[in-house]
């Protein structure tokens, strides 16, 4: 089973890709049009999920999971600082 992560743990996550200049996202909601910046699933093809985020760096639509998993994978710890003590860094 998949650990829940609550919205201040998504916020820390991004906010962590966002400082290790990893990628720079932000929160879309569904219900309102971005222009060009929100693209609503028109077919089978797209996915209808939670594509929740956009990435400007990649240029790229992410899900809550896709996000958390790349938190996690570039080093995310609960508590980190942009300083390292909570990161087993020095």
């Amino acid at each position: 089973m998949s650990k829940e992560y609550t919205d201040k743990q998504i916020n820390s996550m991004i906010l962590f890709l966002r400082v290790n200049r990893v990628a720079e996202m932000y929160y879309l909601d569904k219900s309102k049009d971005y222009g060009k910046y929100y693209k609503k699933a028109t077919d089978d093809s797209q996915d209808k999920g939670d594509y929740t985020f956009f990435d400007y760096k990649s240029g790229s639509y992410l899900s809550k999971s896709m996000v958390i998993s790349t938190a996690i994978s570039e080093g995310w710890k609960e508590n980190w600082t942009t300083k390292g003590e909570n990161n087993n860094e020095r």
